[in-house]
């Protein structure tokens, strides 16, 4: 357990000037100042001034001057009432006169927001007054809690009270501020009216819809910057042009703030067909396997566990552990095995002639999977084979005793799974709607202010939501797209800013101009998504000609990018009506570098907790899965629908599934595990699996 850092260990420090800056910085963790409060206050006093007019933030005879300027006190008093909770300024620094200060947060069961995260306050109003707020307005732990000067004064304590009676501040002066300080902090503050420049998110509520403006957490910025000065997890920065603007959290950063970055970069160019380039790798003397799936820290760490499980001395535990453990072998020998299933579903749908291969490769490609002991005596030995090849390290691994029953078994068990991989007879009736090869150009990756990677799950959402009100309008007939699967199979991080489209002021309908710049991050995708739809007959009844509307009512946006159809060219049949049945047969020979993007079954119980898992585990990855309100939904000016409410984005986990993952476990796995679908609650809106 790491030990909480105290004020003095913060002034015995070589440079204590630089230390205490830092203690006291919005991106820091929290320091303990409980019995220090005379120093603490001797600090911030010297806070609010240039570093060219204090020698020292430890100087009592300069911070006894600053107490003395009641101008300069009236100011640091007057920034008070621009303390939030969440930052209504960032990223757009053109919102005036707003701040939400809003009060502790219910944890929400999956998910990680400012509730997981240690109380902490932020600013941001006038950039010139960002010293200033420093005084009243700094956070550190007093008494075991995560508090400011401003709550301390509020809270009347006698310890704070001595501290200013030292420097010769008055008992009624005291009362006055503490008065003063109580008017702006003692109740939840929101705006009263959604400002021009605020972000606004249309959700489907009750039988209407209501408005949300996103805003950022000061709590989970503070957090995420700690968890990279910790070096856990994987993080990017996003630049900010004018940072004293944007709050006290950017400008004590320099502008530079830190986010997660976990994104996809699923390649795929494949300019031959897949047999001749796996033909290519064969006769380069490369394997046609994916060795890595066999060779990386995960699988052979699964090895070990296995070879070492006797040593556990709970018979309970030992048998669950070897549950787990064999589940994990499965998949990394399924992995390994995928890229040879790919080729063979090429050969049996008429690729080109094959050429002469070794025997194990050949085997594989040609021979009847199911009940082939010759074929499971070949890969069985390819499977040592490749650890005996990849040095001195995974070589013990190789026909080791403890291992040679369990790898039979799950390779016997994998083939025949392959082999019996038929498909009962289709169902007239359709369930879904199958979309492929997709093309999205400049979709955000930075899914919220806290994270570049996958986008937003609710902008997936919003999508089938748009296709779903546009294909009612053109059929007039009643039907529900339930929930929706989403395969990736390309993406790429875009490089470079994005110059703002001009926009009508509101105050000017006749003017028009274009916003400043503020960095983002985009990505292009290659995707499929798989609709579920729920329908009347009449819906059916309009089979014949629903492909074509359909694709007319396909939106033209996707995640803030523009998404466009496969051109004529590579695919004419990119929209398509199936079974669910005859999705899953197809799904599942789906090429091997792409992801299914799935609800994950692991939970993060905090942000340590989700950097941890991510790194045990690269299938996950952090996304955006929705928002918490912070408020009940009212009645403002300038909304964009009727209610609106202000909200915080919330990060959860979800996992990156491969082909081979349908294919092995099934047609009702998939239904059952695959599928996104939008929870609104009272308090949150999330995606969930359906």
């Amino acid at each position: 357990m790491v030990m909480m850092k105290t004020l003095r260990d913060v002034l015995e420090d070589e440079e204590p000037d630089i230390a205490l800056r830092k203690a006291f910085a919005a991106y820091s963790e929290l320091v303990d100042v409980t019995g220090e409060e005379t120093q603490t206050l001797i600090v911030l006093l010297n806070l609010t001034l240039k570093r060219d007019e204090v020698e020292s933030l430890t100087s009592r005879k300069s911070a006894r001057a600053v107490l003395k300027d009641e101008a300069h006190i009236d100011s640091c008093l007057e920034e008070v009432r621009w303390l939030h909770s969440h930052n209504l300024k960032y990223p757009d620094t053109r919102v005036q006169a707003q701040r939400i200060l809003c009060g502790d947060l219910p944890l929400i069961a999956g998910v990680l927001g400012s509730a997981n995260c240690e109380r902490r306050l932020g600013w941001s109003h006038n950039s010139s007054q960002v010293n200033k707020a420093k005084l009243f307005c700094s956070g550190f732990i007093w008494e075991g809690s995560s508090t400011c000067l401003a709550e301390s004064v509020i809270k009347n304590s006698d310890a704070w009270r001595r501290a200013f009676r030292e420097f010769g501040l008055t008992k009624t002066k005291f009362e006055e501020w503490r008065l003063q300080l109580k008017q702006v902090m003692n109740t939840d503050h929101f705006p009263s009216e959604v400002s021009d420049y605020s972000k606004q998110v249309r959700f489907p509520w009750l039988s209407d819809y209501f408005a949300i403006t996103p805003v950022v957490s000061s709590a989970v910025l503070a957090k995420i910057q700690q968890l990279r000065t910790q070096r856990l997890g994987h993080f990017r920065q996003i630049d900010h042009c004018h940072p004293a603007s944007v709050g006290d959290f950017a400008a004590s950063r320099g502008g530079g703030v830190t986010v997660l970055n976990y994104p996809l970069n699923i390649v795929w160019r494949n300019h031959v067909s897949l047999n001749q380039s796996r033909i290519r790798r064969v006769e380069s003397d490369k394997s046609a396997f994916n060795s890595w799936a066999l060779l990386n820290e995960r699988f052979i760490g699964v090895l070990n566990s296995l070879i070492h499980l006797d040593e556990e001395p709970v018979l309970r535990r030992r048998r669950r552990r070897r549950v787990s453990l064999v589940r994990q072998l499965r998949r990394g020998i399924a992995e390994w095995l995928l890229p040879i299933m790919e080729w063979r579903d090429s050969l049996r749908d008429g690729a080109d002639t094959l050429a002469a291969i070794r025997e194990t490769e050949r085997a594989l490609l040609t021979e009847p999977l199911s009940d082939n002991t010759k074929l499971l005596k070949l890969v069985n030995q390819r499977f040592h084979t490749t650890l005996q090849d990849a040095g001195y390290r995974n070589t013990e691994y190789a026909y080791h005793p403890k291992l040679l029953e369990p790898v039979r078994n799950q390779l016997r068990w994998i083939l025949d799974t392959l082999g019996n991989d038929q498909f009962g007879q289709r169902n007239t009736q359709f369930e879904v709607i199958h979309l492929e090869n997709l093309r999205v150009f400049d979709a955000l990756s930075l899914a919220n202010p806290y994270l570049v990677g996958i986008p937003s799950l609710t902008a997936l959402w919003g999508f089938i939501h748009a296709f779903d009100r546009k294909l009612k309008t053109l059929l007039g007939c009643e039907f529900t797209f339930e929930s929706v699967a989403w395969h990736v199979r390309e993406s790429s991080s875009v490089s470079g800013l994005k110059l703002p489209s001009p926009a009508l002021e509101r105050k000017r309908s006749d003017h028009l101009k274009r916003p400043g710049m503020i960095e983002s991050k985009h990505c292009d995708l290659v995707m499929d998504l798989a609709i579920r739809v729920h329908s009347t007959e009449q819906f059916l009844q309009t089979r014949d000609e629903l492909v074509d509307l359909i694709k007319a009512a396909l939106p033209s946006r996707f995640a803030g990018g523009v998404i466009h159809p496969p051109s004529l060219y590579e695919s004419r049949d990119w929209c398509s009506l199936r079974t669910t049945q005859s999705l899953h047969e197809h799904v599942s020979r789906l090429p091997a570098t792409g992801r299914w993007i799935v609800p994950a079954t692991t939970t993060p119980k905090s942000f340590e907790n989700l950097c941890e898992l991510v790194e045990l585990n690269s299938d996950l990855k952090p996304a955006m899965l929705g928002y918490q309100l912070l408020e009940e939904p009212i009645e403002r000016p300038n909304s964009v629908a009727s209610l609106h409410a202000y909200a915080e984005p919330l990060i959860g986990l979800c996992d990156c599934k491969s082909s081979i993952d349908i294919r092995l476990k099934g047609e009702k796995y998939f239904n059952a595990n695959f599928f996104w679908k939008m929870d609104t609650a009272t308090s949150s809106i999330l995606m969930r699996r359906a």
